[in-house]
């Protein structure tokens, strides 16, 4: 259930090819800011909707301000009767969308001066696309690939996390929409956006296309806003049940986990904090062996069994010897002065 509001020309509606759909809560300044950069950028081929997720303050007392500056650019304005979550707010983008195209962007990510343009103009060039998927990140890298089955987009997916990030990915509306209810059927993935690309791939709705350009700035999120590692792996292990071949969800399964070939490490570091923070160590081995025996298991040869079996039953027997352990070994390599690059949060510091 929602209330909708709406500023801007009704006629817009008719006139747009690209909704730019942002959902948000609790952070009106930041959206704000977001805005300020997106709103200058904006054409009659473009509309915005802002989905507020039942913050606290509601958004519209936050930027009625601003939008008053752009009288004749289309925004729509809809608040949540009640918090539905992040990722049900983000196939609500899907659902309001009444565009041919829909860039979901992330209220705290921020919009290169010219991500709009950019946006257009890879719509213009990729017509057949159901999904197109921009770099976003500290390195440039080669990349221009477009896949026309599921099984090709997975063998030629670079990173899952970039493919993941909604503010990277524009959706064709039209192709996706039909699979909503597999999208909310696998919510708990914390990917249902990905969910309505793989369906629609196997039914050969379009092609998708990996594509080198940037579109948002590349931010590192401040500690603790960010998703937990030890969440994520468990979830997004319930992407392997789409019907996919076996050779398709052997290699999706080894793109899933974070950090790549560090998953393992990455999963005992957020179990020994967990144990450290709730005393719970016996919760924190049923997640281990969950995400062990989904995803990790697909990886697993001799060593990798034995790694696992240390760290499941002698680590985290003495879980602050065994943090200590790692933030020890991370120091020492110098990769990270506080053990950031496994994304937890240190319990000691």
């Amino acid at each position: 259930m929602s209330q909708q509001e709406q500023t801007g020309p009704k006629t817009a509606s008719e006139q747009a090819l690209l909704t730019i759909a942002i959902p948000t809560f609790n952070r009106n300044e930041i959206l704000k800011r977001l805005l300020e950069k997106l709103l200058p950028q904006l054409t009659s081929a473009v509309r915005i909707v802002v989905i507020d997720n039942a913050s606290d303050v509601p958004v519209r007392s936050t930027i009625s301000g601003l939008l008053e500056e752009y009288p004749g650019a289309s925004i729509r304005l809809v608040r949540n009767l009640w918090n539905i979550g992040a990722d049900a707010n983000i196939l609500r983008c899907f659902e309001l969308c009444e565009t041919e195209y829909l860039w979901v962007l992330g209220d705290d990510d921020e919009p290169l001066p010219d991500a709009v343009e950019t946006v257009q103009k890879a719509i213009h060039d990729n017509p057949d696309a159901l999904f197109l998927n921009f770099w976003q990140g500290p390195h440039r890298i080669e990349r221009n690939i477009t896949s026309n089955k599921v099984d090709e987009f997975i063998s030629t997916m670079d990173s899952f996390d970039n493919v993941l990030f909604i503010s990277t990915g524009i959706f064709s509306c039209r192709k996706l929409a039909p699979y909503l209810q597999h999208g909310y059927r696998f919510i708990y993935s914390m990917a249902p956006h990905i969910v309505l690309v793989l369906y629609a791939l196997l039914d050969g709705r379009g092609s998708c296309t990996l594509l080198d350009e940037e579109i948002v700035a590349w931010v590192v999120s401040p500690e603790g806003t960010r998703w937990s590692p030890l969440t994520q792996m468990l979830a997004v292990g319930t992407l392997l049940d789409l019907p996919l071949s076996s050779v398709s969800r052997k290699r999706l399964a080894k793109l899933l986990p974070r950090y790549g070939t560090r998953a393992l490490e990455l999963l005992i570091v957020q179990s020994l904090v967990y144990v450290v923070e709730s005393g719970n160590s016996e919760a924190a081995a049923y997640l281990m062996d969950q995400i062990n025996s989904r995803l990790l298991s697909y990886s697993s040869g001799w060593v990798f069994r034995a790694r696992f079996l240390f760290y499941r039953y002698c680590l985290l027997s003495f879980p602050v010897a065994g943090l200590r352990l790692f933030r020890y070994i991370i120091k020492s390599k110098g990769k990270s002065k506080s053990g950031d690059m496994l994304g937890f949060r240190d319990p000691f510091r």
